[in-house]
């Protein structure tokens, strides 16, 4: 049993710090460490992702084709006029209502 040296301290793990309030992510891709500061629009950013995603599969599911017509978001952010922004607009996600958009990005 040990006892720790230090609380509320800097540490680093594999040679990433990790500051008290950070956020420690992982999946089956890999593990992140998202400081305190960004987190909330971290979670904004991938939180909209992961709902895109859905979209996506949907559209697969009804509409067999490659994936690759959607992706990828070379900028990171999603252009109105692609496949992707088109498929978005049917379900109601617009520039005007979600991050994900190039010059609506708040990121």
């Amino acid at each position: 049993f040990m006892q720790p040296w230090k609380c509320t301290d800097v540490v680093s793990v594999g040679g990433v710090a990790v500051r008290p309030g950070d956020a420690i992510v992982g999946d089956q891709d890999g593990v992140v460490v998202v400081p305190a500061k960004v987190a909330d629009k971290v979670y904004s950013i991938a939180h909209g992702r992961e709902e895109i995603e859905e979209i996506i599969k949907e559209e697969l599911i009804k509409n067999p084709g490659p994936p690759g017509i959607y992706y990828p978001f070379m900028s990171g952010k999603i252009q109105v006029d692609s496949p992707l922004g088109k498929l978005l607009a049917t379900k109601g996600i617009t520039p005007e209502n979600s991050n994900q958009f190039e010059g609506s990005a708040d990121w």
